[in-house]
């Protein structure tokens, strides 16, 4: 059930509820506007370095937010990016230190593109070919950042404030 918030100041309203499976939904409507957005994002950041499944504490190894962000645009019969052109979409990522997130921005299609975005993300697709190939994208990233001074000097930063709590590890 959707239950709606209003906020005058902004001549907003936002439309909030859950699924039977506990996912939260917004629908945040935008008269006038051309583009949609469609965004899906999970409290799972480079941060997390364990999670709890099934009563069962499981650790993981630094970067596994950062690597599923990227795993997730593979699907084992379907070329994701080529089907989000076929409907306008253009789809995108993102990590931070508590969340990683995927979106999706189009015109039209909503029903085609949101069904898109939900099998790319709960219909994971792993080949040991796949894996490989996303580790030497995911080290040309990291190159790319090493590259950047403010980006060093931020994490040198963090390292220097932060000597236990992981918001000291990079995010990639």
């Amino acid at each position: 059930m959707l239950m709606c918030r209003e906020y005058p100041a902004l001549d907003e309203r936002v439309w909030q509820g859950k699924t039977r499976s506990g996912l939260r939904v917004r629908i945040i409507p935008k008269p006038g506007f051309a583009k949609t957005y469609a965004f899906l994002a999970t409290d799972y950041g480079s941060m997390d370095l364990a999670f709890v499944s099934e009563g069962v504490r499981k650790e993981t190894p630094m970067g596994v937010a950062h690597y599923l962000e990227h795993k997730m645009f593979d699907l084992p019969d379907r070329d994701v990016t080529q089907l989000f052109s076929r409907y306008g979409g253009n789809p995108n990522a993102f990590t931070s230190y508590d969340t990683t997130a995927y979106y999706v921005e189009f015109t039209d299609h909503l029903k085609e593109n949101l069904t898109l975005l939900l099998d790319m993300v709960f219909i994971p697709w792993f080949t040991d070919e796949s894996v490989e190939k996303e580790r030497g994208i995911i080290a040309q990233e990291i190159r790319m950042y090493d590259d950047d001074g403010q980006w060093i000097v931020m994490f040198n930063l963090l390292k220097a404030l932060y000597h236990v709590n992981p918001v000291r590890i990079d995010i990639a």
